[in-house]
């Protein structure tokens, strides 16, 4: 590596790992942690900055950060990484959002999805970066998988279609659709469904609580309980189907990410399709058969069980 700060960064990992008995874990994820680096070095050698947190931050999303395992646990216990949690999701939601409106440029409905976002932008209650990231990318999701030049060519048929091939989309979708209506550019309509009950309003609260709860927690060992009761609720799964759910069942390339439920492949709402990604990347024991486990229990033969989703849950609640 050519910088004299990038070199030193990672002969102090390195060292790091070594002497706090890591050297197993520093070994087994040397390429991800190589690439990590990598890319630190590269942005040093382009930019002339200093490694220090907002250089981190402004480098890596939440995500990406959390994906380092141990290095992002050496850069935090080294004071690499001193903004707290809130800020660096914040930090990271706003590169996120950036990211999507790049990613759009040239399309022919580019200007479609800029207006959106300058219409959101301008409600008089702010809304969260969060909320922002998910409206954008259930309106280019549509837009996508509608085949349309122009987001006035969108029809009812085209937007029931989405939303039967997306379940989860249909609030995110709403807002798109109000701004279409209130701009003049199509007279789309969503089909009305009952009351809220209080049993789905309860799901929506219990669904928040564990998305704001997986933003702190870094142990795959915490984490895989929560996202399993978070992809129960978003599918309208049984808890115990998703835990039979095999690394096989699960795809995820570019352009989204999909699980096999009921005999059927179904797209990954958006809220959980970075966490779909991260389930297929993520170590999981071989079982005789050859097959593994989504959600790994503490035998390579086993499944995480109900019991143990329901002690982290349980945690949750405490």
């Amino acid at each position: 590596m050519s910088g004299q700060q990038a070199q030193h960064l990672t002969l102090s990992f390195v060292g790091w790992a070594n002497e706090s008995g890591r050297h197993s874990k520093l070994a087994a994820g040397f390429a991800r942690y190589a690439q990590a680096l990598m890319c630190i070095d590269n942005a040093v050698f382009a930019s002339g900055g200093v490694i220090d947190s907002a250089f981190l931050q402004k480098l890596f999303t939440t995500e990406e950060i959390r994906s380092m395992g141990i290095l992002a646990q050496y850069m935090t216990e080294t004071g690499l990484l001193t903004v707290n949690n809130q800020e660096r999701l914040e930090a990271s939601l706003q590169r996120l959002v950036e990211r999507q409106l790049q990613e759009v440029v040239g399309k022919s409905w580019e200007m479609d999805v800029k207006g959106f976002h300058r219409f959101i932008q301008a409600k008089e209650k702010p809304l969260s970066l969060r909320s922002v990231k998910v409206y954008l990318n259930v309106a280019i999701q549509l837009l996508q998988h509608s085949k349309v030049n122009r987001a006035a060519e969108l029809t009812n048929a085209a937007l029931e279609k989405y939303l039967r091939k997306s379940p989860g989309s249909t609030a995110s979708a709403s807002a798109f659709v109000s701004y279409l209506r209130a701009t003049g550019v199509v007279a789309l309509h969503l089909q009305k469904k009952a009351v809220q009950s209080p049993t789905v309003a309860h799901r929506a609260k219990e669904v928040r609580r564990i998305q704001d709860r997986l933003e702190y927690v870094v142990q795959r060992h915490e984490r895989l309980p929560l996202i399993a009761k978070l992809v129960s609720l978003l599918f309208g799964a049984r808890l115990e189907h998703v835990l039979q759910l095999r690394m096989d069942q699960l795809t995820v390339s570019a352009s989204g990410a999909r699980v096999l439920l009921k005999g059927e492949w179904v797209d990954a709402p958006e809220e959980i399709a970075a966490l779909v990604h991260e389930m297929a990347a993520g170590p999981s024991p071989t079982q005789e058969s050859g097959q593994r486990w989504v959600f790994p229990g503490r035998m390579a033969s086993d499944h995480l069980s109900t019991a143990a989703v329901q002690y982290h849950l349980n945690k949750l609640n405490a």
